[in-house]
């Protein structure tokens, strides 16, 4: 949701549909991270329920576009100072105005199949990243998909953040895996998620126990359900294994996350909270400590259907922020996001 790792799939219950007709809703990200932020409420409506809806053969989908504020104060940012001077973490916030394009697009073939491309944030990649795969139908109303995250989007991160007294200078990285998905399953209002692949840097210049690249293994159970024809609750919880080359950056970190929906004919709003702990398993040799990982974040959302009785829109409100509070401060993160956007589904 919130923070730099967790994923939610919001359910959005548009004002023409009955209950029995929902959408469900995910969120992508950015290239820079700032999406992150968006991951509760705020919108790509997913190639998932929103398919069954669609189940002639051609194509089906969704665009978006947002636009708002992002600052973040986080001296592993790449839009923080280039020299730093000592360890201390303390950095100015920066502030700028951001622009985020996504999509989620789907070719059916017949009543059970269709691939798609979409931008997603799926918990193991922790960033935008687009995804390609196959899903199928099943008769009980779920839907198994397996998709491959090719690392086509780079995110730009320093060579070695930890460099002292001189400009620190930037390089690639990128998460490449693959993602199998079993929504509903059985029927039911669970879904499962399994991922696994690999974080690469382009060049890594830390110190060898900070080492950076790793191999990423990821599992996410999630429940959503109606209370009522208003009310909507959606939780869900993740766990991700970084085995990382870096002995003192192998971690596990387990998170938590919870959204409740109230709707009211064409408005409906969101609100969520998320948290989570990641403990690493070597002692950081700067530091001479082993580092863990608090992490916490709160968002809202207002969503208005058909604006200007625009079929298949929606207009889009977000607010969120996101904290990090480690036991090394260097590492501790805060940032947030505000943002107006519209959405078209076809």
């Amino acid at each position: 949701m919130i923070h730099s790792n967790l994923l939610v799939h919001p359910v959005l219950f548009t004002p023409s549909l009955s209950l029995m007709q929902r959408n469900k809703v995910t969120m992508s990200f950015s290239l820079k991270g700032y999406l992150k932020l968006l991951a509760v409420g705020c919108v790509l409506a997913s190639s998932t329920v929103y398919a069954e809806e669609h189940s002639t053969v051609g194509f089906h989908g969704s665009v978006s576009l947002f636009t708002g504020v992002d600052g973040t104060n986080s001296v592993m940012d790449t839009e923080s100072q280039a020299k730093i001077t000592d360890y201390s973490g303390s950095q100015e916030r920066q502030n700028e105005a951001v622009v985020i394009p996504f999509w989620d697009l789907n070719y059916r073939f017949d009543d059970s199949n269709e691939v798609y491309f979409k931008t997603d944030i799926v918990g193991m990649a922790s960033d935008f990243y687009t995804q390609a795969g196959y899903r199928h139908y099943l008769t009980d109303g779920s839907n198994i998909a397996i998709g491959v995250v090719p690392g086509l989007l780079e995110k730009e991160v320093w060579k070695n953040p930890y460099q002292l007294q001189s400009d620190r200078t930037t390089t690639n990285a990128a998460v490449q895996g693959l993602v199998l998905n079993y929504d509903r399953v059985l029927g039911s209002d669970w879904s499962l998620e399994l991922a696994h692949g690999k974080y690469s840097l382009d060049q890594e210049d830390s110190l060898a126990a900070l080492d950076r690249n790793s191999n990423l293994s990821y599992v996410e159970l999630n429940y959503m359900t109606d209370l009522s024809e208003s009310w909507g609750v959606e939780w869900l919880i993740n766990y991700l294994d970084v085995d990382a080359s870096g002995s003192a950056l192998k971690s596990q970190r387990i998170s938590t996350e919870a959204e409740f929906q109230l709707r009211n004919g064409r408005h409906i709003t969101m609100l969520a909270g998320s948290v989570g702990l990641q403990k690493f398993d070597d002692t950081n040799p700067l530091w001479k400590r082993t580092r863990e990982d608090t992490k916490l974040g709160v968002s809202a959302t207002y969503i208005y259907a058909m604006p200007f009785d625009w079929k298949n829109t929606l207009f889009i409100a977000r607010g969120g922020w996101d904290i990090t509070d480690a036991n090394i401060d260097f590492y501790d993160h805060d940032e947030y996001l505000v943002t107006l956007g519209m959405q078209y589904q076809f």
